[in-house]
């Protein structure tokens, strides 16, 4: 194991060292991490052995979880909504490679399980590929997460196709393997994968929104994809469509504040995780896999190509996605890896010669588009931002909040400084705090917005739990900002639990001001001029 830990470390060293060279010519730096790979592997010079690629095994795995997991946030419902073109290009082009990749490998003589196989594994992508370029060449915008998420969404389909196919694979082949035990694999792989996904994220975004610290959070999540790792190897689930499913969940059913922080923290460790599996990922590859794809490969080859392209023109125009931007988006649909691969190896397992024959052709293939498919769709990326998101040529303008929410767990007066910004900005006033309309400190505030022509509405603060009060409160309303007057007490040297103020932050999407009062009073003014203006 010494060796073999010592083995990758060259590879990962000389791997970060090309995709440095690479990158001044603008070129991805994953590609330096897949030749790099796949010189020294097994095909090339032989550094780290098949046996030893074997060993480093639950190490890649764990963090294709970790990479899966990242790559859920693109395809959650707020990604979706916010890109519908990713699900309608997605569910499109992995149809329409289906059915053609099909009919031309039947036509130029595959075998009909053979066919059937490689239709179920076309439309398959390569997020992690495409996330990773995203990020290299820096593409902002809702084209650059939606073209990770359209990959996203298509191993998601192809999985679970996969899955459903292989049973009928099995009794085309006409092969001696238990027919049964294709279907448990049916169950296992989409069935199972999905379940746990779900679970594993509704958990992890339950209890870590209490965590407080980024590393303490990135030391759970990690603790709990490794948990799943665990089960997922034990009951033979796959484990890439469990870490999306459980990305996507988590980014999902969070409130948008701890998505945001949640991800945000994991993707600290991001790029040597890419490093890591990349360069084991290109020493896995077999160049001499593109000699065996033979006829049947090149029409899988040819024909994929091509209904990407129509698929995503389609899938794009049908998502509300101009047409340049979606007939262009077709390259980006092209390059395949990881669920594929990891598919077609479980077919040469189950299917036995008709099986290997469909891996070869899915094996070779993705070393084509894996070294090519990288390097078109960065360029593609670099120009997407000002052709999908042209904005306008003066500055962004920032929209003044119409309705403010100002809430308080003690009754204390308004500042009036907060009156004059709200008669200035034309908003509209709630004000959330213990009392009564006929209290002094209410009337004089009701007083003061009807001399400034403030619309304010005063709700009286009951026996309740204040951070879920002003909570739904902000929801009843529909406040765009909300200003918070809380408790913070002196002399507090323990930091284990949030203050009321920094779980109302996390728990809401709209801006939150947080002004901290004392539980002992407020400080004795150095000058009479400078007491605090809204002390109760």
């Amino acid at each position: 194991m010494t060796e073999t830990l010592g083995a990758f470390a060259l590879i990962a060293w000389l791997a970060y060292l090309a995709s440095r060279l690479l990158a001044r010519r603008h070129l991805p730096e994953l590609v330096g991490f897949l030749i790099v790979g796949a010189l020294l592997g097994p095909s090339g010079i032989e550094l780290v052995s098949e046996h030893e690629l074997a060993a480093l095994r639950p190490i890649t795995e764990i963090a294709l979880a970790i990479l899966m997991f990242v790559i859920g946030e693109r395809v959650s419902t707020r990604a979706l909504r916010a890109a519908k073109w990713t699900l309608t290009t997605g569910a499109t082009q992995y149809a329409l490679s289906a059915v053609l990749v099909f009919w031309a490998t039947r036509a130029v003589g595959a075998d009909r399980s053979v066919a059937l196989v490689l239709a179920a594994l076309a439309g398959a992508g390569a997020p992690m590929t495409i996330a990773h370029i995203v990020s290299s060449v820096k593409a902002k915008g809702n084209y650059a997460v939606g073209v990770v998420g359209t990959h996203a969404v298509s191993d998601a389909l192809a999985t679970v196709t996969f899955a459903a196919v292989l049973p009928i694979a099995t009794i085309l082949a006409d092969q001696d393997a238990d027919v049964s035990a294709a279907v448990i694999d049916f169950v296992q792989l989409g069935i199972g994968g999905t379940v746990l996904g779900i679970l594993g994220g509704w958990f992890i975004s339950r209890l870590g929104f209490q965590i407080e610290t980024s590393g303490e959070l990135l030391l759970f999540v990690l603790v709990h994809i490794l948990l799943g790792w665990s089960i997922a190897d034990w009951l033979d689930i796959s484990l890439p469509l469990a870490a999306l499913m459980a990305g996507a969940t988590a980014a999902s059913v969070s409130p948008e504040a701890f998505s945001l922080r949640l991800f945000r923290t994991i993707r600290s460790i991001e790029q040597p995780l890419y490093l890591l599996f990349f360069a084991l990922a290109g020493a896995s590859i077999h160049l001499d896999d593109l000699g065996g794809v033979g006829l049947v490969g090149l029409a899988y080859i040819g024909v994929r190509v091509a209904a990407k392209i129509v698929g995503g023109l389609a899938g794009g125009l049908l998502g509300g996605l101009g047409w340049r931007m979606a007939l262009r988006l077709g390259v980006n649909l092209t390059p395949q890896a990881g669920v594929a691969v990891g598919l077609a190896v479980l077919a040469s397992e189950v299917l036995g010669d008709p099986g290997a024959e469909a891996a070869t052709v899915v094996l070779g293939s993705v070393v084509l588009f894996e070294l090519i498919g990288p390097v078109l769709v960065a360029k593609d990326l670099k120009g997407s931002d000002e052709d999908i998101d042209p904005g306008p040529s003066s500055p962004t303008e920032v929209e003044l909040p119409a309705r403010v929410l100002i809430a308080s767990p003690m009754p204390m007066a308004i500042p009036e400084w907060l009156i004059d910004l709200a008669a200035r900005w034309r908003s509209r006033i709630t004000v959330y705090q213990p009392g009564e309309p006929e209290s002094e400190h209410i009337s004089r505030l009701l007083g003061q917005c009807a001399a400034k022509d403030v619309e304010v509405e005063f709700r009286s603060l009951r026996n309740e739990s204040f951070t879920g009060a002003v909570v739904r409160t902000r929801a009843e309303v529909q406040a765009d900002m909300v200003v918070l007057f809380a408790a913070r007490p002196q002399g507090a040297s323990s930091r284990l639990v949030l203050f009321p103020s920094e779980r109302i932050a996390r728990e809401l999407s709209v801006p939150v001001l947080s002004f901290p009062v004392t539980t002992e009073g407020p400080p004795e003014p150095v000058q009479k001029s400078r007491r605090w203006p809204w002390s109760p």
